[in-house]
């Protein structure tokens, strides 16, 4: 599959007179002044996480806008579309690190990908922090990273490890409590281990009942827990991780509308045309026309 849209790794980033690196802090107003030939929208080999001091504009997350802010946090994973559409005077800390950074670290090799701000969906990809008590700390521990990375110190890359799982952490909390604060535990992790199903039978599996079978629990209970802690129903999140993919076939791949439905196992070309425009309020092909 042709891919339209480049996708960059950290190596892409260093250029050829660095040594392979699994992680780089940068200022962000530094980072843009010094790559101003990245091509917008791209996508990552790597995680990224960009944390807002100053300024303002808009991050584009999987054809989703979100608002740049002082005090917003955003949570990329691999394979994840963006574009940044910043005014003049953002700036921030840029962390780009990739999985294996973590792998000799931790014993659970998932351990990233059980955060839900770092899954594909792209459900948590931006936080706001501005209105919250730990955004101060946050930054601390952000600027600490930034300070670390810089130093010469043999342990700076295990403390800068320990510090950003920090990050992660208190963020996952904020996601947790905010979602969680009438729900018992046991329904939070229902709902974070039916998102990381979907991830991996969305093409396949398209039925709230199929992932209830999965979870051990029943339709009913599945859904309810989805709409308390989300806000949408089971059939919603699903569907919404179908458009998604579609939307990224569309407008990074030269797979034609048959091959794209194919792919995501529709019965047809028209079935999966009249989904699109279902919930999307165009066709497939006016979606690819537009975005290209």
């Amino acid at each position: 599959m042709t891919e339209k849209i480049p996708t960059i790794s950290i190596c892409n980033l260093l250029g050829e007179d660095y040594s392979i690196q699994d992680v780089i802090v940068y200022d962000l107003k530094q980072f843009i002044d010094h790559h101003k030939d990245i091509k917008f929208p791209h996508r990552h080999s790597f995680y990224q996480l960009l944390f807002i001091t100053q300024g303002d504009g808009f991050h584009v997350i999987d054809f989703e806008k979100h608002e740049v802010k002082k005090g917003v946090i955003y949570f990329l994973a691999p394979s994840q579309v963006h574009e940044w559409l910043f005014n003049p005077t953002v700036n921030g800390i840029l962390i780009n690190f990739n999985e294996n950074f973590f792998s000799s670290f931790l014993a659970n090799s998932h351990y990233l990908s059980d955060f839900p701000f770092f899954t594909a969906n792209g459900s948590h990809s931006s936080i706001d922090l501005s209105d919250d008590e730990i955004q101060d700390k946050i930054r601390s521990i952000l600027e600490e990273v930034q300070f670390e990375f810089t130093s010469c110190d043999d342990c700076k890359l295990d403390l800068i490890k320990v510090m950003l799982l920090q990050v992660f952490i208190l963020v996952n909390r904020k996601i947790a409590f905010s979602q969680n604060q009438s729900a018992n535990k046991n329904n939070y992790l229902v709902l974070r281990n039916f998102e990381k199903l979907i991830e991996q039978n969305f093409t396949t599996l398209r039925m709230p009942k199929d992932y209830a079978k999965l979870l051990f629990v029943t339709p009913n209970h599945l859904n309810a827990l989805c709409n308390q802690l989300t806000g949408k129903s089971a059939g919603d999140i699903i569907r919404n991780r179908v458009l998604l993919e579609a939307k990224r076939l569309l407008v990074n791949s030269n797979q034609n509308i048959n091959e794209i439905a194919y792919n995501l196992s529709f019965e047809d070309n028209s079935y999966f045309s009249k989904f699109f425009k279902k919930y999307e309020g165009i066709t497939p092909d006016e979606f690819r026309k537009l975005k290209n």
